[in-house]
């Protein structure tokens, strides 16, 4: 009964999204927003982050747009809640949940105005100091990664000399605001692939201009009404006249036909989703009943096993053996285990971290890592691949960096020593990378464990952090990381010297 409930509110769903919406009095065009994305990204608890970020870039677009007409950065303040509520309706109609806009602090984290230290429009963000540098900087193309990077770290120190030491949400303001007065100078493609580089997101729909296509209306001319026609291309306008009305109601018949086939494949999905759901929680629970013999430790696997295995690859230890050539491949060392360079049958290489302790805190940072790297995606954290889980054994798999770690190039006599610009930029990633986790994560991120041997370089010598296994996260939501107990954490030989004695 359950599953029929759901696939029926989902046919009722789609069925709402094909009709025609209406949402008069707010200026804000959201036609290049996919919210079918936004919805599928919030529905999943692992993805809220990721959810965030969309619906902040989205938002931070048509802002852009509005921008580029009136060089204002947001609407006037009598508009904003109209505008708030009719993107909030908008959104629950394409199936985003309520809690994950207040997850998200739409209208407060993510406003639909712009207020930077006294900046509201364009011509102010342009002449306040160091945004040539932005500008210079974020010229397009940006679809290179090393032309994004660069974009970035022009932004990042353009919004210290201007924030300075002020909070998060003015830090996020202020990011949104630059971004708006950079893509209100160009095409709504254009501004799609800043958007990309800036909030590191995908999937605007930018509607191709045409010949044919109206001109733009006078200033004492009504806006253009324009009305969703498909879930990705949706307007916030007046109603359409009355020519239009006819065609919409000759394709409502092919639409209902469209949705029920699409409601049938949903549920026909959903069913085998379930049952594969079902055989792995079966083979979660005998295998923790395995696992319970050897570790003293009372937290179940099956905590990150129901949640990460859709998400990361689940290996076998038979595979990952013969992957490691019977763990003969080692790469390094360390606390938590050693490290081999594994190449798996269909041709990926990985680097397997092996847990060799078999003892309680051992087991908190393995799940730990697991619980962390499941909801961190940035470009100079290390990503996780997999992990495997048998009997006694952990391992976790990850993306294999090909240059080593920073500790390898500093103090190996072996190694070509880094030049210094190679040095700088390792820094700036690794900055970049702390940035993230003690500002955009939510809540922020305390790594508690950087050093030279958890820097590791891809074959372009781009730094990524790794490690996660002490990793603490902020309880009030602050970049204040009180601490949980007053054992000694991390490397003893970089600890405090008072600490030692």
């Amino acid at each position: 009964m359950v599953v029929y409930a759901k696939a029926l509110l989902g046919f009722l769903t789609f069925l709402g999204l094909q009709l025609p919406l209406i949402l008069a009095d707010c200026p804000l065009d959201l036609s290049g927003s996919n919210f079918t994305l936004v919805a599928s990204l919030c529905s999943n608890k692992d993805d809220r982050g990721k959810c965030c970020r969309y619906m902040n870039a989205f938002v931070a677009f048509s802002v852009a747009r509005y921008a580029n007409m009136t060089s204002d950065l947001g609407v006037p303040s009598n508009l904003s809640n109209i505008c708030i509520q009719s993107i909030l309706q908008t959104m629950e109609l394409y199936g985003v949940p309520r809690n994950a806009t207040m997850f998200c602090g739409f209208g407060t984290k993510i406003p639909v105005s712009y207020d930077c230290r006294g900046r509201t429009t364009v011509t102010q963000m342009l002449e306040s100091p160091k945004f040539m540098d932005v500008t210079k900087n974020c010229k397009l193309p940006l679809l290179q990664e090393n032309d994004c990077r660069k974009c970035l770290n022009a932004g990042i120190v353009y919004l210290h000399h201007l924030v300075g030491s002020e909070n998060n949400m003015t830090l996020s303001t202020c990011r949104d605001a630059t971004f708006a007065a950079l893509a209100s100078q160009v095409d709504d493609t254009s501004a799609a692939e800043i958007a990309t580089c800036f909030f590191q997101v995908q999937g605007f729909n930018i509607p191709p201009v045409s010949e044919s296509s109206p001109s733009p209306p006078t200033p004492k001319a009504s806006p253009s009404p324009l009305v969703a026609a498909s879930p990705n291309q949706l307007v916030l306008g007046v109603p359409p006249e009355q020519k239009h009305r006819t065609y919409h109601l000759t394709i409502i018949p092919g639409i209902g036909i469209a949705v029920t086939v699409a409601a049938v494949m949903m549920l026909i999905v959903l069913v085998v989703l379930i049952r594969r759901k079902k055989r792995e929680l079966e083979d979660s629970e005998s295998m923790d009943m395995n696992s319970s013999k050897f570790f003293s430790s009372p937290r179940p696997m099956r905590k990150f096993q129901e949640g990460t295995s859709s998400m990361f690859r689940k290996y076998s230890y038979k595979e990952t053996k013969k992957a490691t050539e019977n763990f003969n491949t080692i790469i390094g060392r360390g606390g938590f285990g050693t490290v081999y360079k594994a190449q798996f049958s269909d041709g990926s290489v990985v680097a397997v971290k092996r847990m060799d302790k078999v003892s309680e805190q051992a087991e908190d940072e393995f799940c730990r890592e697991i619980e962390l790297l499941a909801r961190l995606h940035h470009r100079h954290l290390v990503a996780l691949r997999g992990f495997c889980i048998e009997k006694r054994e952990r391992f976790l798999m990850y993306e294999y960096m090909s240059n080593g770690s920073l500790k390898d190039h500093l103090h190996s006599p072996e190694e070509t020593p880094l030049s210094w610009e190679t040095r700088i930029q390792i820094a700036i990633d690794v900055a970049n990378a702390l940035e993230y986790l003690h500002f955009y994560c939510d809540p922020p991120l305390c790594h508690r464990d950087i050093k030279s041997s958890n820097i590791l370089l891809d074959e372009n010598f781009v730094a990524k952090v790794a490690d996660f296994g002490l990793a603490h996260a902020s309880k009030d939501g602050s970049i204040c990381f009180e601490p949980v107990n007053t054992d000694i954490r991390g490397t003893p030989a970089m600890a405090c010297y008072f600490w030692r004695l």
